[in-house]
């Protein structure tokens, strides 16, 4: 009777634990994502994932086992172009762009397999049962934050030249596989992927077609 009231305590516990991680950046749709190191989660191949999860197949009684693959690997990105403007004639021209963003979240996540994501009421994504305590994320992992900024830019377009406006930035990917467990049947395996912006800009380029 004891052993049944701890199994019940314990799997209430796990129910019971707040999701921690948030993410609404929706980097998947970046024009680009380069990485020092490693490959994004997309990029895994059929035989990457079945060596990966071998990682992970050991039974476990409760809980989450997690094989990182890349951890807190820099990446750089472009989210889009927001303009691009050829000048094809012979006197330059001056060109007035006004740009108003506004960034709501730092964070992005993605899951394959079994694994899901959920909504919060705000919209944020969030991973299904409790799988973000195991990834042991750092803090940063864990802050979103929202800016808003309008601005308004003057440039000259010399003859021959094309000029491109664009967002480019700087993050940290970390992705591999798990596979969750209750009483040592496994209910969830497939891949898991975390990417944080740590910094977001706008290059202006200009270069001579």
């Amino acid at each position: 009777m004891k052993r049944i009231a701890m199994l019940l305590i314990v799997l209430l516990s796990m129910i019971s634990i707040d999701m921690e991680i948030h993410g609404s950046a929706n980097y998947q749709t970046y024009e680009d994502i380069e990485m020092v190191t490693g490959k994004l989660l997309e990029d895994f191949t059929d035989k990457e994932y079945i060596s990966y999860y071998d990682k992970v197949d050991k039974r476990l009684f409760m809980g989450w086992r997690v094989h990182k693959v890349n951890e807190h690997v820099k990446a750089t990105y472009v989210t889009e172009t927001m303009f691009s403007y050829y000048n094809d004639g012979y006197t330059p021209i001056e060109y007035k762009y006004t740009l108003s963003r506004k960034e709501t979240s730092k964070l992005g996540l993605s899951a394959t397999g079994s694994i899901a994501l959920s909504s919060s009421k705000g919209g944020d994504k969030l991973f299904k049962n409790n799988l973000d305590s195991s990834l042991k994320l750092s803090a940063d992992y864990q802050v979103t934050t929202e800016d808003k900024e309008t601005y308004e830019i003057t440039l000259e377009v010399d003859p021959g030249t094309q000029v491109d406006l664009y967002t480019y930035g700087e993050g940290k990917v970390t992705n591999g596989v798990a596979a969750r467990y209750v009483l040592f049947v496994r209910l969830e395996r497939g891949g898991f992927e975390v990417f944080l912006v740590t910094t977001q800009y706008q290059r202006l380029e200009k270069k001579r077609i």
